[in-house]
């Protein structure tokens, strides 16, 4: 009878922890755009510097003792995990034109 409660009990408490994690686990990154999604508009332009503040925010929230290097790293996988080919573009450019 132990037994069987034993293997109930395990599947449970693992969907009760999975739900718990999507539920309530990490917030996702607000930011989600690449650069080039947003509207060439003074709004789409305020839309873009408010998420890059707060992108930028949670970065050092979550990495207090960053450098800008590694805020540079960082964006850049962020480019590269959300596929934003143009800005990877401009990016490698200008680092060729820099050397």
């Amino acid at each position: 009878m132990e037994r069987k409660v034993f293997y109930i009990l395990i599947p449970v408490i693992f969907i009760a922890l999975a739900i718990l994690y999507f539920h309530y686990g990490p917030a996702p990154n607000k930011l989600s755009k690449c650069p080039d999604d947003y509207a060439d508009t003074n709004a789409g332009l305020n839309e873009k510097m408010s998420d890059m503040n707060k992108w930028t925010n949670n970065f050092y929230d979550n990495h207090p003792n960053a450098t800008l290097g590694d805020w540079n790293k960082a964006r850049y996988q962020f480019w590269v995990d959300n596929k934003c080919t143009k800005a990877i573009e401009r990016y490698n450019e200008a680092k060729a034109l820099s050397n």
